[in-house]
């Protein structure tokens, strides 16, 4: 029976987060847009979407709020348990890192140049 992915492991310039089960990768690439006019599909438009990672990091006595918003031009590993790779090349956080004290753990958004499947 096949696993079905339920894990990743995120490092940032070869460190390690602490993240929480749960994070997203979108790899980017091409969304396409159907064309439509006199009542029929004429088409399609692309548009390059960046790709884009979202997970929850727990917070902890070692862990900056300032550095983390501050990541930028990271190669960033996001490796999952069922043994696939992404690397995000030139990485940078989208978003001023938010802190949650009910469950310990900062909202981190990041975005890249480029994502590599497999490197």
């Amino acid at each position: 029976m096949m696993q079905v992915t339920g894990k990743a492991i995120i490092r940032v310039d070869g460190t390690e987060l602490r993240t929480q089960d749960g994070a997203t990768l979108n790899p980017g690439g091409e969304k396409r847009e159907a064309q439509v006019g006199n009542g029929k599909v004429h088409g399609y438009k692309e548009e390059t979407q960046a790709p884009e990672l979202e997970c929850q990091v727990f917070h902890t006595a070692d862990l900056s709020l300032k550095a983390l918003g501050a990541i930028t031009s990271a190669t960033v590993m996001f490796e999952t348990d069922t043994g696939a790779v992404f690397v995000l090349r030139e990485a940078f956080v989208t978003d001023v890192p938010s802190l949650n004290v009910k469950d310990g753990t900062v909202g981190l958004k990041m975005s890249a140049i480029s994502c590599d499947e497999g490197a």
